[in-house]
C-alpha cells in the first residue's frame, strides 16, 4: 500500500472527498495479500479459541459487504 493510502486511512477515519475509491482498493489488496499468506487457520483456531468467534464476525461482516459491492 502506498504511503499516501496509510496516511489517508490514519487520519482519524477521514478519507478526503476523491480519494475513498483508492483508499478502499489499496486496504481490500492488503487484505487479499494477508489471506494468501494465512497459512493453517486450523491450528490458529486451535490455538485461539477465545478469538475465533470475534475473527469469524469480522469474516461475515466483510462478506456482507463485499457482497453488496457486486
Amino acid at each position: 500500500m502506498s504511503k499516501v493510502a496509510d496516511e489517508i486511512l490514519k487520519e482519524a477515519g477521514y478519507i478526503r472527498e476523491g480519494d475513498e475509491g483508492r483508499a478502499i482498493n489499496d486496504a481490500m489488496d492488503k487484505l487479499s495479500a494477508s489471506m494468501k499468506k494465512a497459512k493453517n487457520p486450523e491450528n490458529w483456531a486451535e490455538t485461539y479459541k477465545r478469538s475465533l468467534p470475534g475473527a469469524i464476525d469480522m469474516m461475515e461482516r466483510l462478506t456482507k459487504i463485499f457482497n453488496k459491492m457486486k
